[in-house]
């Protein structure tokens, strides 16, 4: 199929500075292989005519009309959208949450009469220059890489020595101000979708506000040697949220984390000291790193003693290994996103069954990340999956918006 373009009114910006979105149609070559290449092409089409009617009406109405936008069909599943304008980060979350809650709300047709639902996930920056959609691509990976339906990537951070140091400052700027915020979202009981707990995802701040996904700055924390510091204000936020509203909160620590003698002493005095162990859960990630299956288990035995729960995390990525859930004492087991954002297959439903099989003879209680819509949501209930989590119920959010929601019930 030909790219397809879509203008719309011609007045130009002076500044040169161009807004770009690119839009990823998550799944396609599952579409593709499910319901065969003549449905894909029929739902890439609908997709297209729903991308018209939101530039033309609601984008248009946002943009009050006057700046020129331009939608084109990029390849199979990507479609780009760019706006001759330097939108502030407002509207560009706006344009961002226009399109992805139109296509999560729509029903596109097969040749069979039947219907599904889609997801896509959004990248976005903005620039002067040739490099714009490299940006964007980089904004759309890091989306991807965070199990999110949007980032934006500041092409400020392109070059590497100017990156190194902005994120540099950036990162004593959220230390230095205690700005380093656990975001949480809702694990809820399959059962009844009631709320069973919260985990705590690492955000922090650019100097105008704008969140910094774990993405961008984990890895390159470490490097710098700040990541301990960022982890530790974590934490007594965590254990400060337990302590005045009685919430029961998961945190991820890998490897490294749990024989950090800073980390374990910083966790076991802030249990101790608020006698609220029964309140948390440790989130072991990065199984494929544990090289020493001794000390983690003299990790996970210290702190059972408060009353604290154990998870795996991924689990179907890199704690694949039946044999590796055995040599520790856990309580739930997380099902890996990859596996779940693919469960409308006969494959990955028989993975996740097996999985559930597994967990009930070993009274390990299961977790579905990633759940996305309705369906993905049935699929877990049915197959007993104990609790779900993912953006069918809500994304991250900050404590206020919490407990706002449960003052309002």
């Amino acid at each position: 199929m030909l790219p397809f373009v879509k203008y719309f009114p011609k007045k130009r910006k002076k500044n040169n500075v161009n807004t770009l979105f690119l839009i990823d149609v998550l799944y396609m070559k599952d579409i593709n292989y499910a319901y065969g290449f003549k449905n894909g092409d029929l739902i890439i089409l609908q997709i297209l005519k729903l991308l018209n009617a939101l530039v033309d009406n609601e984008i248009s109405s946002l943009l009050n009309k006057i700046l020129k936008c331009k939608l084109t069909h990029l390849y199979a599943d990507v479609f780009e959208l760019k706006v001759e304008a330097n939108l502030p980060i407002k509207k560009i979350q706006q344009i961002k949450d226009i399109i992805i809650s139109k296509i999560l709300a729509h029903s596109f047709q097969l040749d069979s009469s039947n219907s599904i639902s889609i997801s896509v996930t959004l990248g976005s920056s903005k620039g002067k220059d040739d490099n714009l959609r490299i940006f964007a691509e980089k904004a759309l990976h890091n989306a991807k890489l965070n199990y999110s339906d949007f980032a934006y990537f500041d092409p400020h951070f392109f070059d590497d020595s100017e990156y190194k140091n902005n994120l540099i400052k950036i990162l004593h700027y959220n230390i230095n101000n205690n700005l380093v915020e656990p975001y949480l979202q809702k694990i809820v009981s399959c059962s009844n979708k009631e709320v069973y707990k919260y985990e705590a995802l690492m955000r922090i701040f650019d100097e105008d506000g704008n969140i910094i996904y774990p993405g961008v700055f984990i890895e390159k924390s470490k490097r710098y040697r700040l990541y301990s510091k960022l982890m530790a204000i974590l934490i007594k936020k965590v254990f400060l949220y337990i302590k005045q509203y009685k919430l029961h909160i998961s945190i991820n620590l890998n490897f490294t984390d749990m024989i950090n003698p800073g980390f374990k002493k910083q966790i076991l005095d802030e249990i101790k000291a608020y006698d609220r162990g029964q309140y948390l859960t440790i989130e072991i990630l990065e199984s494929e790193k544990i090289t020493n299956y001794e000390l983690v288990n003299d990790f996970i035995q210290e702190i059972k003693k408060y009353g604290v729960k154990i998870a795996i995390d991924d689990f179907g990525s890199g704690f694949s290994n039946y044999e590796h859930i055995l040599n520790l004492n856990i309580d739930y087991i997380k099902i890996d996103g990859s596996i779940i954002k693919k469960i409308d297959t006969e494959i990955y439903r028989s993975l996740v069954k097996s999985i559930v099989e597994f967990s009930k003879v070993h009274e390990i209680q299961v977790v579905a990340e990633f759940v996305s819509d309705l369906a993905r949501f049935r699929h877990v209930h049915a197959l007993g999956v104990h609790y779900a989590q993912g953006y069918y119920f809500n994304k991250p959010q900050h404590i206020d918006s919490i407990i706002g929601e449960k003052n309002e019930k």
